[in-house]
């Protein structure tokens, strides 16, 4: 007992030590979500391994940091209410509260626009929020406190002011906040208005209203609909009304197809590609597959939590659309297919990190960020790294599959770990009709519908190239049992012959 007795004073004491240091050292006590994000790559992608799993891999920068403008780089007073950025034709447009700045391709001060003059008044701009190019270089902006979207042409000339649109189906006295906006080939104008829930709102060319677009479906949860079934009328009242997530961003491709984002981060369709009839026709490698990351931390201190909150969405004429996470700043590339290309970013105030990101737009082999965290515009350049997925993107949509498979093997030599390259390689054999050597990729690339398809596609072959030897033999086959008992019957008789005789 005595012995006893003078160890457990020790025990105590580094029992107590343990507990010390555990609190101090920067280790996660509530699980490993922690040191997981930190060490995460500045630059990965997600690689399909087996049936239907997904997991990060480190890759090189598919963009590198460039530099960083500020308020008085451009030439303007102030970054503080820096809101969404778009490029056209050389020029960048940039909405800062109550401001509109037009600046060069070095992103040097041209214009800043401060309000318009309607029906021989000047008006000065309340702030502004979504803007958006067309192809032939007209600007719309969305002045939500105004509750109307601006139609400038290029030169910044008044072309009209869009207001609520008549016939909208809603409480016509409640107010109207359109925050963002785009327009098609056909001059269809779609915006995103705050506080409205039925979708979309789409203008007509003319200015009248259409309908309501892309309307997003409300699905309670189980214990959502368990509970309501014991609350009283009262209770009902006063508990949350059910309203669908409203869109966030939207973008446009050229086909007219609408790409709308829903930062919602519950849902795992947080990016709709909308055909003509608002139907989701977004496609996914896999069925447990979704934009932004799908391995993250849902406990820690001091870090992101929770699934991504997709806010940003863009679109390339060649199918690869880039949206952008507001809950870690990164950013994601997807193909036409729904397959992770690549991602990267972080959140902070050093070089090559955002903190509240408001805008994003692709400039040549740039990508432009208005950064209202850091209250400046970061630019990225692309790497050659970039240029070989995004040029091997560019080929495979447009069915140029010798093309798609040389800049594929420039991926590879890049980055070798990058199943999805041999998967493009493997695409690009199987559609000149390599089914053989296309299964070898398909294989590197761990994808089964792939290699099952290009096995059949093999399979069938072997059966066309050998299909009179095989039938021949099948022949040969019948024959010789067709004649084996005919020989057998034959030589029967004689017996029944014997034994009747005998009898």
């Amino acid at each position: 007992m005595s012995r006893i007795t003078r160890v457990m004073p020790g025990m105590a004491i580094s029992v107590l030590m343990a507990l010390v240091l555990a609190l101090c050292v920067p280790v996660s006590v509530f699980g490993d979500p922690v040191p997981r994000n930190r060490l995460m790559p500045e630059s990965y992608v997600y690689n399909h391994v087996g049936g239907g799993f997904f997991y990060p891999f480190p890759a090189p920068l598919p963009y590198r940091f460039s530099h960083s403008m500020y308020a008085h780089d451009i030439g303007v007073d102030s970054f503080m209410h820096l809101g969404e950025v778009e490029y056209h034709d050389g020029r960048f447009f940039i909405t800062n509260g109550n401001t509109l700045i037009v600046t060069d391709d070095e992103l040097r001060a041209i214009t800043v626009l401060e309000g318009i003059y309607v029906d021989g008044q000047w008006e000065n701009f309340s702030p502004l929020d979504g803007i958006f190019i067309t192809a032939t270089g007209d600007i719309l902006v969305a002045e939500p406190d105004a509750g109307r979207v601006i139609h400038l042409d290029e030169n910044l000339d008044l072309v009209r002011v869009l207001g609520r649109p008549e016939g909208m189906g809603t409480d016509e006295t409640g107010t109207y906040r359109p925050r963002k906006v785009a327009a098609d080939s056909h001059g269809r104008i779609y915006v995103i208005a705050e506080g409205v829930f039925e979708g979309i709102v789409e203008i007509n060319p003319d200015g009248s209203f259409n309908r309501f677009f892309g309307v997003v479906d409300v699905h309670p949860t189980a214990w959502e609909l368990f509970r309501r079934r014991f609350q009283t009328n009262a209770q009902r009242i006063r508990t949350r009304v059910w309203l669908p997530n409203n869109f966030s961003n939207i973008a446009i491709d050229p086909a007219g197809f609408v790409f709308a984002t829903l930062s919602d981060p519950g849902s795992d369709v947080s990016v709709k590609k909308l055909n003509f009839q608002g139907e989701n026709i977004l496609r996914r490698p896999h069925t447990n597959h979704f934009v932004g990351d799908m391995e993250f931390n849902n406990i820690g201190i001091g870090i992101p939590q929770g699934p991504s909150i997709i806010s940003i969405v863009q679109v390339t004429d060649f199918g690869v659309y880039y949206v952008f996470d507001n809950n870690r700043n990164r950013i994601f590339a997807y193909d036409q297919d729904g397959h992770n290309l690549f991602a990267f970013g972080g959140t902070g105030t050093r070089e090559g990190t955002m903190l509240t990101v408001t805008g994003m737009t692709m400039a040549g082999n740039r990508l432009v960020f208005a950064d209202r965290g850091n209250r400046s515009i970061e630019i990225f350049e692309r790497t050659e790294y970039g240029d070989m997925v995004l040029a091997a993107a560019d080929r495979q949509f447009r069915h140029d599959y010798m093309g798609a498979a040389y800049y594929w093997g420039e991926v590879i030599r890049l980055n070798p770990f990058f199943n999805y390259a041999h998967v493009g390689v493997g695409i690009s054999l199987y559609r000149q009709g390599y089914y053989e050597e296309s299964m070898i990729y398909f294989q590197r690339g761990q994808d089964v519908s792939f290699f099952s398809m290009a096995y059949q596609r093999v399979r069938a072959g072997a059966m066309y190239r050998h299909f009179n030897t095989i039938m021949t033999i099948v022949t040969i086959v019948i024959v010789i049992y067709i004649l084996q008992k005919i020989i057998r019957r034959v030589m029967a008789r004689p017996r029944q012959k014997q034994r009747s005789g005998a009898a």
